[in-house]
């Protein structure tokens, strides 16, 4: 499944400035909510701020991004900040009301929320879920 555009948080681009938030560095997570989550409130600033999370099937507390990386985007001024594609699998369980998809620090700040789906949907236990990190990377900083 192909993640639509990653959204910033308000804060979270004070949070990269001021070095709250070290990318390439910091142990990002991505976590999954449902869609009576408020994780598209741009105003939210932690982790804990966020409602809802989805659950069951083995998922707990979201999983860790990784080969974090930058790369030049479509001019030399840009670069994108990228990570590998995210696989959950639903374990014993059903994983259920799976809508968002939101990355930050377990315990800490947040970076940013993707809509997984404009429905909320559920994945069965053996299923997995892949989802695909934007070839255009999180985000560009230009």
């Amino acid at each position: 499944m192909a993640a639509s555009a990653f959204q910033l948080y308000n804060l979270s681009k004070k949070y990269i400035g001021t070095g709250v938030l070290i990318l390439g560095t910091s142990a990002f997570k991505m976590k999954l909510y449902t869609s009576a989550s408020n994780a598209s409130t741009f105003t939210l600033s932690t982790m804990a701020s966020v409602t809802n999370q989805a659950a069951g099937g083995g998922y707990s507390n979201g999983k860790a991004l990784a080969s974090m990386v930058f790369t030049v985007g479509a001019s030399a001024k840009q670069y994108k900040f990228g990570a590998a594609n995210i696989i959950y699998t639903a374990n014993g369980s059903s994983l259920v009301g799976v809508k968002y998809g939101v990355i930050g620090v377990s315990g800490g700040k947040l970076l940013a929320w993707s809509k997984l789906s404009t429905a909320q949907f559920t994945v069965t236990s053996p299923n997995t879920l892949t989802v695909q990190m934007p070839a255009g990377g999180i985000f560009t900083l230009t």
